[in-house]
């Protein structure tokens, strides 16, 4: 795979998975850990805090990626 030929939208994209997943799994952890909610609420709260950085995020790495 050439990384060379990656668009900045490709390149965007790509880093708000990785922030919104590390999120994610953060927010799992404390869901899960810290607030005590049940092992089978935690992951839900995980997948709604998923989209929630991740559109966010790569709307602005988009447009700062494009400079």
């Amino acid at each position: 795979m050439d990384l060379d030929s990656w668009t900045p939208t490709d390149k965007a994209r790509r880093v708000a998975v990785f922030i919104a997943v590390y999120a994610a799994i953060l927010m799992l952890v404390v869901f899960w850990l810290v607030l005590g909610w049940p092992w089978y609420l935690a992951p839900l709260g995980a997948l709604v805090v998923y989209p929630v950085v991740f559109y966010p995020s790569f709307v602005v790495l988009r447009s700062v990626m494009r400079r």
